[in-house]
């Protein structure tokens, strides 16, 4: 009784720090690209309107810019599902629905758009309990809900789910969506009613307009309920059939869509299949996404280190889930994990390209991960058969992951940038530098994304010269023109050569570099420069 007890206080502990992390500081991380481009799109805006309207302006004010963040009342959800289906297409509407009504109804400051995200991430929790539930106590695995809490406690301090609840995006709720839906096919086989399939359908269809990677756990699904029950009970799989025909129905208008504007879709996706990584760069990255669900500091090579010993950790989960479980509870978590992932990472292997080194288009293959982890320390932890030194050796390793875990969401909790942030690592540098001058202009032609992105660490008394494009188009002003200003600097993020060659050939203009990119490939490029008239 006494050992039970101390087990529920530790994981109801960690559950309670969880939570905390989830709700800490959500201000504080730049606002990047993919946050401000959201942003735009709940506000019901494109990029195209924007690029087009500053390019009939002159000098506007940071205030004016950041019209396009925050929704005024003219433009409705319609706006918001229209401006996915020109631009972004891949992207269904259901997250951006609920933040556009959330910034209409609680606020659109960077701290209120990551609330909301904060708030859908704890649905992982119930939905956890549940499909564990079904998984491990419902099939008799185990006799007590010790896996229960063990694989809520390791997600709540997770540092990648924690950082993911912090992101004004939709991946928080994907998590909870997905877990979800996968508990509710459960649910279905065992009750086999039309209620618990008609309830499969809402989830199937809810996971589907939540993110278009959806469709593989979907398909996981499938291959599931055919590989176990397919050829012995035809009921469930004819009621399968119906129930997952249905949801696809639903989801249909959204799928012509997107078959519609592919070549949108396409578009700006393009980045994911340009760049190519050696085979091994590859398998270091997967290595990361796996080490990353309990330990990430942002430190390597130490980091990759420690992640290298979890890949032991997590083959030994998987083996021993096969050797010591039925068919079907380890082929559920073992298609959950692979039909997510391989999709991602075959083509990335054969014919080049990123699909696999975004970690957050592994979210459900993560999820397994977790699962087969929990499955590994319950078993052990509530095995009495075990030596004491046998159990007390689980018992350590539990403390140190959820340590490590702990750990690593108290140090990206103080961050303002992290490797979930792809871009605008550098927003905080250029703010301060430019927000020191009494009476500033920028100079800018970045592309809409990464200036509204900026637009979020300046001051409202910053004045900006904007013409969006991809090309060398910014109109530098006279001497003269430029007296009224205090200071004058130029942004541009990313510069390509093309680029800097035009900025070598101004002979007015002296260019001062002061800001370097955050990321790697950026580190000895300059993204800002301050403007000195010759």
């Amino acid at each position: 009784m006494k050992y039970e007890f101390l087990w529920r206080f530790f994981l109801g502990s960690v559950l309670v720090l969880g939570i905390f992390f989830r709700f800490t500081h959500l201000e504080d991380k730049v606002y990047w690209y993919d946050e401000a481009i959201t942003s735009l799109r709940v506000s019901g805006y494109t990029e195209e309107e924007v690029a087009q309207h500053f390019s009939e302006k002159s000098v506007v004010s940071v205030t004016e810019l950041q019209r396009y963040q925050h929704p005024d009342g003219t433009r409705t959800v319609i706006d918001v599902a229209a401006s996915l289906a020109k631009e972004d297409p891949q992207h269904p509407p259901l997250y951006y629905g609920l933040l556009h009504f959330w910034f209409h109804s609680i606020g659109s400051s960077v701290a209120l758009a990551r609330l909301l995200p904060a708030l859908l991430s704890l649905i992982a929790f119930p939905c956890t309990y549940w499909l564990c539930q079904e998984l491990f106590v419902e099939t008799g695995i185990f006799a007590d809900k010790l896996p229960i809490w063990l694989t809520i406690g390791l997600i709540a301090v997770s540092p990648f789910h924690v950082l993911y609840s912090q992101e004004s995006r939709e991946y928080s709720l994907w998590t909870g969506t997905t877990l979800l839906s996968t508990a509710a096919l459960l649910w279905a086989i065992r009750l086999k009613t039309r209620t618990s399939w008609g309830i499969y359908t809402l989830t199937l269809v809810i996971n589907l307009y939540t993110f278009l990677l959806a469709g593989l756990v979907a398909i996981a699904h499938g291959l599931y309920v055919m590989l176990i029950y397919g050829f012995r009970q035809r009921k469930i799989l004819k009621a399968y059939v119906v129930a997952s025909l249905l949801g696809f129905m639903i989801f249909l208008p959204w799928a012509l869509i997107l078959i519609i504007n592919q070549s949108q879709a396409k578009k700006d996706l393009d980045w994911t299949f340009i760049y190519h990584l050696k085979n091994s760069e590859l398998m270091d990255i997967w290595i990361q996404h796996l080490g990353r669900i309990f330990f990430d500091l942002n430190q390597e090579p130490w980091d990759f280190y420690l992640h290298q010993v979890l890949l032991v950790l997590v083959v030994y989960a998987f083996y021993c889930l096969c050797r010591q479980t039925p068919i079907s509870v380890w082929l559920l978590i073992i298609l959950l994990t692979g039909v997510s992932t391989l999709p991602l990472m075959v083509p990335d292997l054969i014919f080049g390209g990123m699909r696999s080194t975004i970690a957050r288009y592994m979210i459900p293959s993560l999820l397994g991960v977790e699962l087969a982890i929990a499955y590994l320390l319950g078993r052990n932890l509530a095995n009495p058969s075990l030596k004491s030194w046998h159990q007390k050796f689980w018992q350590l390793l539990l403390v140190i992951l959820v340590s490590g875990s702990i750990l690593s969401c108290a140090v990206s909790n103080q961050a303002t940038i992290w490797y979930n942030k792809g871009h605008n690592g550098e927003n905080i540098a250029v703010g301060k530098i430019v927000n020191q001058t009494t009476h500033p202009l920028l100079i800018s032609d970045a592309e809409v994304g990464h200036i509204l992105s900026l637009s979020h660490s300046l001051n409202p008394n910053v004045q900006i010269l904007l013409q969006p494009s991809n090309t060398f188009k910014v109109y530098l002003p006279t001497a003269k023109e430029l007296e009224r200003f205090s200071d004058v600097f130029l942004y541009r993020y990313r510069p390509h050569k093309d680029w800097l060659k035009e900025l070598a050939k101004q002979q007015n203009y002296k260019f001062e570099p002061l800001v370097f990119g955050f990321a790697k490939f950026s580190k000895d490029q300059p993204v800002l420069w301050r403007v000195i008239p010759i």
